[in-house]
């Protein structure tokens, strides 16, 4: 281990007492990471090794042990906060005492090839260079990127350690992306909050496992205040086109600014970073327009709707239709939800989702026991669980999960519903799929919406409405129900940048190649769209674990290697052939025709393109993605 500086712990500042009573209800494990990192000292695993043992705390495991060997491994821990420390910032070069430590602090074993995968996610060291940093890229060197989400954040703060000049264009007025402009009561994500950041600015404040959208906001602001980011933001534009200049060897930028004035600029690069659901899907339903009530889509919620005493309905039972119904259960006087297909919910596994004081405490407080949580909740929606989106072939014979992995997950499923509804009730058929879990993106309950569902004033239709007349709605069956406002919690289109004219080479259109099946290569290559980079490209997006920052990260290391290759070739445009796409995409089906996405053909889900093909996640574990991109194949790409 090596350190850039030494500071002392100002000791003064916390209570005696407090510091001792958080410590000691610290994650033991985690504790004897942290004493090896402030001290350098590893005997310190050897001697406290065997008397940890860990126990559930979904989704990790924390270390636990007796209350003797706590306590001397507090003072211990206490002893080297008062000694000259490393900064705050760890930083590792021995990769070897990592993979001593790291077992024990994540309560499982850890294969050596996880080891620099590891590093990085838990923000012990950014993203390491592969290719050596022995060549520059010209001094007017340029890149824009469309999007100032997590992805397109991500890519900024690569650009700026690099030394690269970068630009972003945002249609908004802040950064954030979804979490700026999604505001619908109950807005969440399923990833835990201790790991959905950025491994370079991990935040140690989150106030729950699973916050409310507001305060990932919030952490995206603070993040482009603390790195400077809104000074190379042009708020208030929105790319219209992406044009390749074959005589430049640059992109043309056409975007239309605040103002309405359209203009034209030019980038050596472009990152394409604005996500693939942005665009409302409304149903095609007979009468919509007609309903004398309120009609709001959920990605276009107004906050000053009010729905106390109102008569509700609200269509989709999606993630978006779970957290709006959790929250709002209460307030309204009738409620009904149209669910054309039930998902799989998980029920929440803690009383409650709120971060205990003395977690908050320790993250705020203890060098690197931010960075561990932040790794622990990695590792507990990592590769562990890929297994459960794999078909066993004998298995799924006569089963309806697909593997006795995938199993575990179905059966936690079906005793959640007999919990709550009873088994074999009619409203427990109504809620349960006729599909194998992760067929359809899987639910997390934020602790009360199956509860709702069995509420004397909550009705679940399990079907599509029939039409809309100016009351209300009509079931299928012919019924009226008289609402005051209907929510249409019915998603996205899938767009993959079909809202931009993006042209590469000679004009070629990239709405044309893709058709209805997009597809790119590493980094969101395309052929024929040279020194484009696509963040939320095709099968860039997990489907058993970690969270979207693991697809954005990846990616983004990706970029910056093909770009130093870039450098040391002295090449004006990298771009990937024709064949090595084939052939990469080619490894994503044969592997993806395994999963269970491809055998649950009932399962009405985005992640499938109106060509069929699975076109959002990826069907290989992390570390394997992480692996194939950490340095582009040279033979694979035309470097001129």
């Amino acid at each position: 281990m090596s350190t850039n500086a030494t500071v002392t712990a100002d000791l003064t500042a916390l209570d005696p007492q407090e510091l001792r009573e958080h410590l000691t209800r610290a994650d033991a494990g985690v504790l004897v990471a942290v004493l090896v990192q402030l001290t350098g000292d590893a005997s310190a695993v050897d001697r406290f090794a065997d008397r940890i043992s860990f126990v559930p705390d979904p989704p990790e495991q924390a270390g636990v042990t007796d209350p003797e060997t706590l306590e001397t491994l507090v003072g211990e821990v206490i002893d080297a906060l008062s000694a000259p420390r490393p900064q705050d910032a760890p930083a590792f070069d021995d990769a070897d005492l990592f993979a001593r430590i790291a077992p024990l602090a994540l309560g499982t074993a850890v294969a050596p090839e996880y080891v620099e995968l590891l590093l990085e996610q838990g923000g012990f060291h950014p993203s390491q260079p592969v290719l050596p940093r022995t060549a520059a890229l010209p001094t007017d060197f340029k890149v824009v990127i469309v999007g100032a989400g997590m992805a397109g954040m991500a890519a900024a703060l690569e650009c700026a350690a690099a030394g690269i000049d970068y630009e972003i264009f945002d249609r908004n007025d802040e950064v954030g992306g979804t979490w700026y402009t999604a505001v619908y009561p109950g807005i969440g994500v399923d990833t835990p909050s201790a790991y959905y950041s950025l491994s370079r600015d991990i935040n140690a404040a989150w106030s729950s496992y699973y916050p409310q959208g507001a305060e990932y906001q919030k952490y995206l602001e603070a993040v482009a205040h603390k790195n400077g980011l809104r000074e190379h933001v042009r708020f208030g534009t929105e790319v219209e086109a992406l044009w390749w200049d074959d005589e430049r060897n640059q992109w043309q930028v056409h975007a239309v600014g605040p103002d309405g004035a359209r203009d034209v600029s030019y980038a050596n690069v472009v990152i394409p970073a604005a996500g693939y659901l942005n665009r409302p899907r409304w149903p095609d339903l007979p009468g919509r327009s007609s309903f004398d009530g309120v009609s709001v889509h959920s990605a276009e919620w107004d906050p000053d709707l009010d729905l106390n005493g109102k008569r509700v309905a609200i269509i989709g039972a999606g993630c978006t239709a779970v957290q709006i119904v959790d929250a709002c259960v209460d307030d309204v006087e009738h409620l009904t939800v149209f669910q054309r297909q039930p998902h799989w919910v998980a029920p929440r596994k803690r009383l409650s989702d709120d971060v205990p004081d003395h977690r908050r405490w320790l993250n705020a407080h203890i060098p690197f026991y931010a960075n561990w949580n932040r790794l622990k909740s990695f590792w507990g929606t990592a590769d562990n669980n890929h297994p459960v989106i794999l078909r066993d072939p004998e298995w799924a014979a006569d089963h309806l999960s697909i593997s006795p992995a995938n199993d575990v997950l179905l059966q936690m499923c079906l005793d959640y519903i007999d919990r709550v509804f009873g088994a074999g009730s009619e409203l427990a058929k109504k809620v349960t799929p006729d599909f194998a879990p992760y067929g359809k993106r899987i639910i997390r309950d934020p602790g009360g919406y199956y509860a709702a569902l069995a509420k004397a004033h909550v009705d679940v239709e399990a079907d599509e409405p029939a039409r809309v007349n100016e009351r209300g709605i009509v079931t299928q069956d012919g019924r009226q129900i008289d609402l005051d406002v209907i929510i249409y919690a019915t998603g996205y289109h899938l767009d993959f940048l079909s809202t931009i004219d993006i042209r590469g080479r000679k004009g070629l259109r990239l709405s044309e190649v893709w058709g209805n099946s997009p597809s790119a290569y590493r980094g969101g290559m395309v052929p024929g769209f040279p020194n484009m980079f696509i963040s939320s490209a095709p099968n860039y997006s997990p489907g058993h674990g970690a969270g979207h920052n693991f697809g954005v990260e990846v990616m983004v290391h990706y970029v910056m290697e093909c770009l130093q290759l870039m450098a040391q070739r002295d090449a004006a445009t990298i771009e990937v052939t024709p064949e090595a796409c084939e052939g990469y995409v080619r490894q994503i089906d044969d592997a993806m025709a395994n999963t269970v996405w491809c055998h649950t053909p009932t399962a009405h889900t985005y992640y499938r393109s109106g060509g069929g093909r699975i076109v959002t996640a990826f069907p290989f574990r992390l570390i394997d993605v992480w692996q194939s991109h950490r340095t582009p194949i040279e033979e694979d790409l035309n470097l001129r």
